[in-house]
This record gives C-alpha cells, structure tokens and sequence, in this order.
C-alpha cells in the first residue's frame, strides 16, 4: 500500500508541475533535431544529478525521467515524500536553468 501511495503522489508531485516549466512558447509543428536532443541532454543531466546525491542513490535507478519539448516527467516509485519532493527540486532547478528565461511562462 505504501508503494502505492508513494507512486501516486511521485508521479502527481513531478508529471503536473514540470510540465508547465518551458513547454508554453514552444512549436507545435512537432519535435525538431535540436529539440530532441536538448531534451534528452537535459534528461540526462536530471538523472546524473539524482544519482550524485547520496541520499537518493538508492530511489535514482527507481525514477523514470522523460523530457518532451522542454517538458519533463518524472515516473517511479520512491521511499517517501521527502525523497520525492528533493527529486522534484533537482529536476526543477536544472530544467530553469536550462530553459531561456523568454520560454519560462510569467
């Protein structure tokens, strides 16, 4: 049940508010070459900063990061809220800065 628990609240906590960060001022007309590539560097660059952090060592490998238009989900599951809400700021942090200040919705 807590696996449960913790999987619905990692995946309400990350997939919503990620996903606003970056996407708002982007084409519609699909994904260009640099898109996608921007997009999977900025995924891998969450997944480093996750793995780098002792305390979330052991829930990294647990954590799924996707990255679409500057839009990113998280998915997994994780030990607790604690964990989860650290993950999320990783990823916050690194997607703003990453992301042109003109593309950070106001």
């Amino acid at each position: 049940m807590l696996h449960s628990l913790s999987r619905i609240m990692f995946i309400g906590c990350f997939a919503l508010p990620l996903a606003s960060f970056g996407a708002a001022d982007r084409p519609s007309n699909g994904d260009t070459k640099d898109t996608v590539k921007a997009d999977q560097e900025l995924a891998k660059k969450i997944q480093k900063k996750m793995a780098k952090d002792d305390s979330l060592s052991a829930d990294a490998p647990n954590v799924n990061v996707s990255v679409q238009n500057s839009a990113v989900t998280l998915t997994g599951t994780v030990r607790s809220d604690a964990v989860s809400q650290s993950i999320q700021g990783k990823a916050e942090s690194l997607l703003i800065q990453e992301t042109p200040s003109e593309r950070i919705p106001r």
